[in-house]
């Protein structure tokens, strides 16, 4: 370390700009106000500011809807699992069956899901329903029509090339309907039908893609977010993604077309956004008004008018004594909704959470109950209950299926397991699967978490094909996993052949799927076919957009070249000790 600084002088100095340096130079410096003056900020806006349901996100969300349908929870876009493992339909059922014992109805029980998305919730209810009636000896099944709905035309046309629905026969109606207006439904053949009469509606994941907007109090001033989207400025990053200049991007943005702002889907991911609050212009939105007056004091206050709308509709369409049960994610309490007040993109999708306490302080009077069960606070998803207040067997059962010890009861054990395996407790995860499958036996995601343990762990490829072709048997239709976890235990068996079709089922499911890829790039492997086993490691690497698979790819593509050498090498060899022989002779 120097300690004698005294020698450096006038060498710590700054000289003077050298001749040519200085003529580069402004003549004369201005202020910093006149130089900040000059200073603009390049402006790569596509949308001015718009309440949050009129930006160019929340649209491209519902045109995505629209476009790719259940596709969307088929290649994991969107999370589905927590209300379509068969539980939530199971405790729905449930509901259904204790409300009509109560109510007793003596002609069609009608029932509407609305946004039933995936399709499987319906499913996984109609077969709990239905067996529930069987077991009971009531005829309540004989009785049902379930119209399950959907916004997106997409998803009912999947639905039926699925044939998800033509074991429930006349029991099921599938039907288009808009969430916003649920007075209605469209059915195949074009024909419009007035929903009326309906002893139950469900509500899954539904309502927070509704349109919903944030307020807050200025004084005497009510003042709405907004927000404004703008193409990122990272030019280099831009051009990674579309050849499309900034005025074509936003012209697109603009357009009426439906088909061309849909072009934007792939960029979206590009796009950048600011939020600030402005004062409210004309009329408030509905319910807004309502929710000022009856909330909690907050700093922001989120009003999912769009869902408050529906519900409020939808309480009209109900017989005397129906109800309305919803499952959806957001905010138990106003602090928490004011400081989550802001959409979520899944995928290609917006949503926005619900602002749950709001719900009941809007909906809980007029003889109206809306009930929460106990320990809701502790859940991912709350469920909510609107019924009429003397409905007292259904908020029993309610409260029964959809309490945190219920969830407690059915979802304790697989987490229990999963402990265990942490800490490499097999036989104890063994045993506590064990009691989870016995306590949700027909739970797809489950039954796939144990073939993969038992099989691809435990080494027990028997068992472990056994529980995925169950799981399979439940949801052969949008989870690729599942079929994956059935192909390896195939192929640990030397059943290349039929492990290859599993791989190739999950690969019709989502072919941008990285583990298919990476398992087909064996299957095609031990085939010797190098072309397709290199163009699987290829889709698989492109496809890795979490990085999870990229380094068993690249090794994969490495023993495939490898292996291509080696056969090369040895046909030259072969082919040299021919020639040699031949000579010789």
């Amino acid at each position: 370390m120097r300690n004698d600084f005294s020698l450096e002088g006038a060498a710590r100095i700054p000289l003077p700009f050298n001749p040519e340096s200085a003529r580069a130079m402004p003549s004369g410096p201005r202020s910093p106000q006149d130089v900040l003056s000059c200073v603009k900020v390049a402006s790569h806006e596509l949308q001015g500011f718009r309440p949050i349901a009129e930006s160019i996100e929340w649209d491209l969300g519902h045109l995505h809807w629209a476009r790719a349908g259940l596709l969307a929870f088929a290649e994991n876009e969107v999370p589905f699992v927590v209300n379509n493992s068969g539980r939530l339909s199971e405790d729905a059922a449930a509901l259904l069956f204790n409300h009509c014992v109560s109510t007793e109805p003596a002609g069609p029980i009608h029932v509407l899901e609305l946004g039933a998305g995936c399709g499987l919730f319906a499913r996984y209810f109609l077969q709990a329903f239905n067996q529930l009636c069987q077991q009971e000896g009531r005829a309540f099944d004989r009785q049902l029509v379930y119209f399950v709905t959907d916004a997106s035309e997409r998803t009912l046309a999947q639905w039926r090339e699925r044939r998800m629905f033509d074991a429930f026969g006349a029991q099921v109606v599938m039907a288009r309907c808009d969430a916003t207006r649920p007075t209605e439904i469209r059915l195949a053949d074009g024909r419009v039908q007035s929903l009326q009469a309906l002893q139950a509606v469900f509500c899954n994941y539904v309502l927070d893609v509704l349109p919903a907007t944030v307020l807050r109090r200025q004084g005497e001033r009510i003042e709405e977010l907004r927000v404004r989207t703008r193409l990122t400025d990272n030019a280099d990053l831009v051009r990674q993604y579309t050849p499309l200049g900034l005025e074509e991007i936003r012209a697109l943005a603009n357009a009426h077309d439906p088909d061309q702002r849909a072009l934007l889907l792939p960029l979206a991911g590009l796009f950048d956004y600011e939020v600030d609050f402005f004062p409210l212009e004309g009329e408030l939105p509905p319910f807004a008004g309502q929710a000022l007056e009856r909330a909690d004091p907050v700093p922001k206050l989120l009003v999912n008018h769009g869902a408050f709308g529906a519900l409020h509709t939808l309480q009209g369409q109900l017989v005397d004594g129906g109800f309305i049960l919803i499952n959806d994610y957001g905010a138990s309490t106003p602090q928490a909704a004011a400081e989550s007040a802001a959409p979520q993109r899944f995928g290609k999708t917006s949503a926005i959470g619900l602002n749950f306490p709001l719900l009941g302080q809007l909906f809980d009077r007029d003889g109206w109950r809306v009930v929460v069960p106990e320990g809701d606070a502790t859940r991912a998803i709350h469920a909510r209950l609107l019924v009429k207040v003397e409905q007292e067997r259904t908020i029993a059962a309610f409260g029964n299926r959809f309490c945190a010890d219920a969830q407690q009861f059915f979802d304790g054990p697989a987490q229990d397991a999963r402990g265990h395996l942490q800490a490499g407790r097999q036989d104890a995860a063994l045993e506590s699967y064990r009691l989870a499958i016995a306590r949700n036996p027909r739970d797809w995601r489950l039954l796939g978490e144990v073939a993969e343990f038992v099989g691809i762990q435990l080494r027990d490829f028997a068992a472990g094909i056994e529980l995925a072709r169950s799981a399979l048997d439940i949801n052969p239709w949008l989870s690729a996993w599942l079929w994956n976890v059935l192909g390896d235990c195939l192929y640990c068996l030397e059943r290349h052949g039929e492990a290859q079709e599993a791989y190739f089922q999950a690969q019709r499911i989502d072919p941008k799927d990285t583990r298919t890829q990476l398992n087909l790039a064996y299957a095609w492997q031990q085939r010797a076919d190098f072309e397709k086993a290199l163009g699987a490691v290829a889709r698989g690497l492109a496809g890795d957009v979490h990085g999870i698979h990229g380094p068993r790819l690249l090794e994969k593509q490495q023993q495939i070249l490898a292996q291509m050498a080696s056969l090369r090498a040895t046909e030259m060899q072969r082919s040299a000790e021919r020639a040699a022989r031949l000579q010789a002779a």
